[in-house]
């Protein structure tokens, strides 16, 4: 299910960055197989992500890890592809932003639980510093996460 809404999530993104590309005067309008082009490189992870199912071999990767990976490859076919016109930077930025939103909230929501659970007076902190203790607690976050996700693919490798 939680797959689901992220697909859902990026595809809804796509679609506003194409519409507001469309609208945006400053920005040269991208070509609209470029969204395709990114559209088809996630149906295709999805379609891999089934395959892999039967492959129980490779290290787990995140979900969202994996969709970076597909729109930087629809990035690197773009400016690749001599008959379509290569597209403004912002188009896959803006995409790859929305991803990393939710990282951003969730990093917040849990340092405001670690400052309320251990008393902390954060409010003399600049934001700057904060800024840097949220992208550590980020880092942090993924490799706990790959972790537990490494242990449990080789319980279920094991079992």
């Amino acid at each position: 299910m939680a797959k689901k809404n992220i697909f859902n999530m990026i595809l809804n993104t796509i679609n506003d960055v194409q519409s507001r590309n469309q609208a945006d005067p400053k920005v040269e309008t991208a070509d609209p197989t470029v969204f395709d082009l990114i559209k088809n490189k996630l149906q295709n992870l999805d379609q891999k992500n089934k395959e892999n199912r039967t492959q129980r071999g490779k290290s787990p990767v995140s979900i969202l890890d994996r969709i970076k990976k597909e729109i930087q490859g629809a990035r690197r076919e773009n400016k690749k592809d001599a008959n379509v016109a290569t597209a403004d930077k912002s188009i896959f930025d803006n995409i790859l932003k929305k991803l990393d939103a939710g990282k951003k909230i969730q990093a917040s929501t849990g340092l405001r639980k670690i400052i309320e659970d251990y008393n902390l007076n954060a409010s003399k902190l600049p934001q700057d510093v904060i800024n840097q203790v949220q992208d550590k607690y980020i880092a942090d976050r993924k490799n706990f996460d790959q972790q537990y996700a490494q242990a449990m693919h080789d319980l279920i490798k094991k079992y």
